[in-house]
C-alpha cells in the first residue's frame, strides 16, 4: 500500500563555468561601416552554454561597456559554443578586447552561480 510523503524533492542544476578556448582569428571579418573600419570577431568557448547563460552574458556585456567610447557600440551575442562581437572598433587591440570578453565571460559566470543559490 502507498503512504502519501510529505517530502519535498528538489533537482539542483549545477551552475555553468563557460570558459573562453581561443580567439578565431582566422574567422575575423571586416566591415567597412562608413567612414570606420569595424571587426566581427569570434570566440571559441570550451562548451555550449544555456540560453540562460548567453542572456546574462549580453547583459553583462552590456553593463560593462557601456562607459567605454567607440566599444559601447559593440554587439555581442552567442551561438552554439562561440561568441561573436559585432562591431569592433579598429583601435581596440586583440589583447585588450580578449581580456574585456574574459572578464566580462567571468563575471556572467558569477551571476549564473549567484543566480542558481538564490533559487536554493
Amino acid at each position: 500500500m502507498n503512504t502519501p510523503s510529505v517530502q519535498t524533492f528538489r533537482f539542483l542544476s549545477i551552475p555553468e563555468h563557460i570558459q573562453i578556448s581561443r580567439m578565431l582569428i582566422t574567422d575575423i571579418i571586416i566591415t567597412q561601416d562608413s567612414p570606420s573600419v569595424l571587426y566581427q570577431v569570434p570566440f571559441e568557448l570550451k562548451e555550449s552554454p544555456s540560453k540562460a547563460w548567453k542572456q546574462v552574458l549580453m547583459d553583462t556585456w552590456q553593463s560593462v561597456i557601456q562607459d567605454k567610447g567607440r566599444i559601447s557600440e559593440t554587439v555581442i551575442w552567442g551561438f552554439q559554443n562561440r561568441i561573436l562581437i559585432n562591431k569592433v572598433p579598429i583601435e581596440l587591440v586583440r589583447d585588450e578586447l580578449e581580456s574585456l570578453v574574459v572578464f566580462v565571460v567571468d563575471k556572467t559566470n558569477r551571476r549564473i552561480k549567484l543566480r542558481s543559490q538564490l533559487t536554493i
